[in-house]
C-alpha cells in the first residue's frame, strides 16, 4: 500500500497540469516589441502604432525617444505609464536606466495587469501588422483583387 502512495505521489509531481500559459512580462513585451522594429519597414509599423495609440506625431514621439534613449518597447511602456499615471516621463526614464524592473517602477500608480494588457495588444498588432495598410497591390483603378483572366482561362 505504501509503495502505491509513493508511486501515485511521485507520478503527481511529474506530470505537469494543464495551467494557463503565464503572462509575458513588461520586459519580455518591451524585447517583443524591439524585435518587430528591427523587421523589415518594422520601424514604420512600429512607430505608426504607437503614434495612433497614443494621439501624438511620430516626430514627437522620435524625438523623445532619442532623448530617452530607449527601446521602442520600453519607451511605449513609459509613455503609456506617464500618461495613465500619476509619474512624469522623465522620472519614469529615470528609474529604468536606474535599474529599476517595471513591476517597482509602475508600483501603485496603475493597475498593472491593465497596463501589461495594454502593451501586450499593441504587441500583438505590431507583430500581425494588423493597421499596415500599405499601398494596393499593382492594381489599376477599380480594377477588383483575384488577377485571374476570368472563367478560369489564361490569358493568351
Amino acid at each position: 500500500m505504501r509503495v502505491w502512495t509513493l508511486l501515485a505521489l511521485a507520478l503527481a509531481v511529474t506530470v505537469p497540469t494543464a495551467m494557463p500559459a503565464e503572462a509575458a512580462t513588461l520586459a519580455e513585451l518591451a524585447a517583443a516589441i524591439d524585435h518587430v522594429a528591427t523587421e523589415p519597414d518594422g520601424d514604420r509599423v512600429v512607430v505608426g502604432h504607437i503614434s495612433r495609440t497614443l494621439a501624438t506625431s511620430a516626430e514627437t514621439l522620435r524625438a523623445d525617444r532619442a532623448r530617452a534613449r530607449l527601446g521602442w518597447g520600453d519607451f511605449l511602456i513609459a509613455y503609456r505609464l506617464s500618461h495613465e499615471g500619476e509619474l512624469s516621463f522623465d522620472a519614469i526614464v529615470a528609474d529604468v536606466h536606474g535599474g529599476k524592473a517595471w513591476p517597482d517602477i509602475v508600483g501603485d500608480h496603475m493597475d498593472f495587469a491593465t497596463l501589461v494588457a495594454e502593451i501586450e495588444r499593441s504587441k500583438d498588432m505590431m507583430e500581425q501588422r494588423s493597421e499596415d495598410k500599405g499601398p494596393a497591390l499593382n492594381r489599376a483603378p477599380g480594377q477588383k483583387t483575384g488577377g485571374g483572366a476570368g472563367r478560369g482561362g489564361r490569358r493568351r
